[in-house]
């Protein structure tokens, strides 16, 4: 995302030199014959009275705006608020702009799934919310099963790098109550507590926290295709060309919003990351997905095949080396959210991250 100029700064993209993108997982199938596809049942009202945390709960939440809430404009506005109302009150926890607190580090990593325009410039860019057309959560640790079969002995599936967040002004926040729930296996930074308490600042469209950022100058994009079309998925390359990451989003979304702005990417959180299973049947669930990177395929994830999230032969894998990352781009003295993005921990370090204090609309 290099500089044209000193004035204008915009994002970059360069030609493909052959590398391979898309990562084949074999013998995922164990039955290939007998695997049917069929439409996941619409999610009721009572399919969410029955959950018992927070784990399942976004699981539901998960399914619910990825397969009928968002890119459906018919979809009642009170039949999502009535189930946001049930899970709160069976769970706990607040919906601020149509996320849940208790898991808003999940929450906060939702994706398009295709191409989206402005909805309602009431409600902020870190909303799905704000965005007419289709959307999906591809880091949601409750919707891999490879991830959900690792057994709790190993510790969490997910680390967010955030303290806390903060909803409103600063001089009189609410902070957000995220849960510490064991079944979510999350692991917070040292010394978070789960505050309690309500604030009426609630409602605020803006998203106060302290982030290590670093600048996204000097890296180049380049769009990603799945069956011979653009996928929301654009590899972020660095300034030798090496591909050290991916930006969930197309290519020229991505070049649309940042152009002529200065931009940073901000670390949030970090999946952890496993070999699939071998020998798995497909699940009939579209919101399923693969650990790593996976490949959203029209109205579904792709379940055995992935994205590579980066050059394996120049960056080293590891459980924990692959971070969750929102691409911001500042507007005055606050950012608006861009898209998620990913990058090798490697390839971060080596771009000097500084903490800061993040102020999100």
């Amino acid at each position: 995302m290099s500089s044209d100029s000193d004035e204008s700064r915009s994002v970059q993209s360069s030609r493909s030199r052959g590398r391979s993108s898309i990562k084949e997982m074999m013998n995922r199938l164990r039955s290939t014959s007998s695997v049917t596809l069929v439409d996941e049942p619409q999610l009721k009202e009572s399919d969410f009275k029955q959950v018992e945390d927070w784990s399942a709960g976004f699981d539901r939440y998960n399914q619910l705006v990825t397969t009928q809430v968002s890119g459906n404009q018919s979809y009642p506005p009170e039949q999502f608020t009535k189930i946001t109302n049930i899970l709160s009150k069976t769970l706990g926890g607040r919906f601020i702009h149509g996320l849940p607190e208790a898991a808003f580090d999940f929450a906060l990593l939702w994706c398009p799934a295709g191409s989206v325009a402005l909805k309602d410039s009431n409600e902020p860019t870190w909303s799905w919310r704000r965005w007419e057309g289709p959307v999906n959560f591809p880091f949601d640790p409750t919707n891999s099963p490879d991830l959900r079969n690792v057994s709790r002995e190993e510790g969490e599936l997910f680390r967010s790098e955030i303290l806390q967040y903060h909803i409103g002004p600063q001089a009189s926040p609410y902070t957000m109550r995220r849960s510490k729930e064991s079944r979510l296996r999350i692991h917070y930074p040292p010394y978070f507590h789960a505050p309690r308490g309500y604030d009426s600042t609630v409602e605020s469209d803006t998203l106060r926290f302290t982030a290590f950022t670093i600048s996204a100058d000097g890296f180049d994009l380049e769009q990603l295709h799945y069956n011979d079309r653009e996928i929301a998925c654009t590899q972020l390359l660095d300034e030798k060309h090496q591909h050290c990451g991916v930006i969930m989003d197309y290519q020229q979304s991505i070049i649309s919003s940042t152009e002529a702005r200065a931009f940073e990417f901000v670390l949030v959180s970090r999946n952890l990351q496993r070999e699939p299973a071998s020998h798995t049947r497909r699940p009939v669930i579209p919101t399923n997905h693969p650990p790593g990177t996976p490949i959203w395929d029209g109205d579904r994830f792709v379940w055995d095949q992935e994205v590579y999230a980066y050059d394996e032969e120049l960056f080293q894998p590891g459980p924990w080396k692959l971070l969750n990352l929102i691409l911001i781009k500042w507007v005055g003295d606050h950012a608006e959210r861009v898209a998620v993005a990913r990058i090798h921990e490697d390839a971060w370090l080596q771009r000097n991250p500084q903490k800061k204090e993040i102020v999100l609309r």
